[in-house]
């Protein structure tokens, strides 16, 4: 004899939406779009070295970047949309501002069409997260 499937509870299905919502916020919210907006460099790269990630086929760069005050600041570009173009040569301008996406490099303005992707998707995980939540509120349980 056939056993009836059993139905998940509203509310497990709420708590299912604000943590996959929550999962996506700080995937692509925190950790790429709020990484690159805390990004701030600005001077002329005097060096840069490109380092092998360990088993994988992808790379970093650590640059070397004097600012206009003498200053020299190091910074690091990786494989995603967080940072940075990676294996800029050395004695490219580049400026970018916290706060920004976008970025200067030798006086030419650069900017993250990314944002067309990043804010659709972060729109959708937020109502999520809400939706998840009102639910989980309107619940006698």
């Amino acid at each position: 004899m056939a056993t009836a499937p059993q139905r998940v509870s509203p509310k497990y299905r709420a708590w299912a939406k604000v943590l996959f919502g929550l999962f996506i916020l700080w995937g692509f919210g925190w950790e790429t779009i709020g990484r690159r907006l805390q990004t701030s460099v600005d001077g002329v790269i005097v060096a840069s070295r490109d380092v092998p990630s360990t088993g994988a086929p992808r790379y970093a760069t650590e640059y070397t970047v004097r600012g206009a005050n003498g200053e020299e600041q190091i910074f690091w570009a990786g494989p995603t949309d967080a940072s940075l173009p990676r294996s800029m040569p050395v004695g490219t301008r580049i400026r970018k501002l916290r706060w920004h996406l976008d970025y200067e490099q030798n006086g030419t303005l650069i900017g993250f069409p990314e944002k067309f992707f990043y804010a659709p998707v972060l729109a959708c995980a937020l109502g999520m997260v809400i939706w998840g939540v009102l639910v989980l509120r309107s619940d006698p349980e």
